[in-house]
């Protein structure tokens, strides 16, 4: 049970966090996007560009419309986009630049650019020490994206140990690929893409003696199919639509 703290009339959140309690889930990327409208109000910008992804539309829970990720969807932006507008000022554009890519397709243009394997991280419990778990479903996730793009050698030396040989993620790892009843409530991609990913990996690794001996997705999707697409669901201005499509050009 948590520790209320009387004198401030509430839970003494700073001490559980410094015994390694998690903090509970806000809707950053939206506080962002309020907190950047007003910057951009003051500064007379016209655009603000966020880096959302189209596979953060996807719902946590199948069949429904709970998404972990609403405050990064299509759907929030676009509400949001409309708020701006009638309330505050029509001439600023809200937009998120990654919105035609896939996870998938950023993963691979990540890929390329080594210089930020050491640093990069995607880990809630690995935060405070900037280090990556390796028992969470978001590390679970990245490497899976990563892999069809970066060695299974080289993925062991960003993250500190081989995630997939870590067996207390089979579960996380059902949730990932949708054989489970709901995705995990982490920021991560669609379940179309890490069955995609799998089947690739099957491909290029010996997968025998890890997590995913046992997964075979006879429906994956190939992932050149997430690589060559381009989400026209967006509101990218046509420049920056310009930006994007030569960067995804130089593969």
């Amino acid at each position: 049970t948590p520790e209320f703290n009387v004198a401030n009339d509430g839970f003494n959140w700073l001490k559980l966090n410094a015994e390694g309690c998690l903090n509970g889930h806000t809707p950053f990327s939206a506080l962002l996007a309020f907190f950047s409208i007003l910057v951009g109000f003051g500064t007379s910008s016209k655009y603000i560009a966020l880096s959302n992804e189209s596979s953060a539309n996807e719902s946590t829970v199948p069949d429904s419309e709970i998404n972990h990720q609403y405050s990064k969807s299509l759907e929030f932006e676009t509400d949001f986009r409309n708020y701006v507008s009638k309330y505050i000022n029509p001439e600023i554009r809200y937009f998120s630049f990654l919105r035609p890519l896939s996870e998938v397709q950023i993963a691979e243009l990540f890929s390329r650019n080594e210089k930020y394997f050491k640093i990069f991280k995607s880990c809630n419990v690995g935060s405070k020490t900037d280090s990556w778990c390796c028992s969470c479903p978001k590390c679970l996730f990245t490497w899976m994206i990563l892999s069809p793009f970066i060695s299974q050698e080289t993925l062991s030396g960003i993250f500190g140990s081989d995630v997939l040989r870590n067996f207390g993620l089979l579960h996380t790892l059902h949730q990932l690929e949708g054989t489970a009843a709901v995705k995990p409530f982490e920021c991560v991609g669609t379940t179309g893409e890490v069955k995609s990913c799998i089947s690739k990996l099957s491909e290029i690794c010996d997968l025998k003696d890890t997590i995913l001996s046992d997964s075979k997705f006879d429906d994956a999707v190939p992932i050149e199919n997430y690589l060559n697409r381009f989400d026209d669901d967006n509101y990218l201005p046509e420049e920056f639509v310009q930006i994007l499509n030569n960067k995804i050009a130089e593969r």
